[in-house]
């Protein structure tokens, strides 16, 4: 039986933008050609970004490898939740505005694959 792929698949592919090692940007790229590059951008810069950002900051990045998969999907499903409420949507625009200048040549990267 073939494996489909879902958004947890997107979601954890795009978290290994975040991780401190070489980025296969071939592999996540081979992932997000399956969905409309509009959505790809927003669940990178709205969901996956805001969860996964803090491991490219410290000098000593906590995650190397990879992302807890269980972890991930319940810090994005708490950011899902409070999407509906207009101030956290706010906070979500500004936020997701910051993201995209800070991680732009990543997603370049990405969309240069495509």
């Amino acid at each position: 039986m073939e494996h489909t792929l879902n958004e947890r698949d997107l979601y954890i592919a795009l978290s290994d933008l975040f991780v401190d090692n070489q980025v296969n940007y071939n592999y996540i790229a081979s992932i997000v050609k399956l969905f409309p590059i509009s959505y790809v951008e927003h669940v990178l810069f709205y969901y996956v970004a805001p969860v996964c950002h803090y491991n490219t900051i410290g000098p000593v990045p906590p995650v190397c490898f990879c992302f807890d998969r269980d972890e991930l999907m319940s810090a994005i499903n708490k950011i899902k939740k409070k999407e509906n409420c207009p101030f956290n949507k706010i906070k979500m625009h500004i936020f997701a505005f910051y993201l995209k200048f800070r991680f732009k040549d990543e997603w370049q990267k990405i969309k240069s694959l495509l």
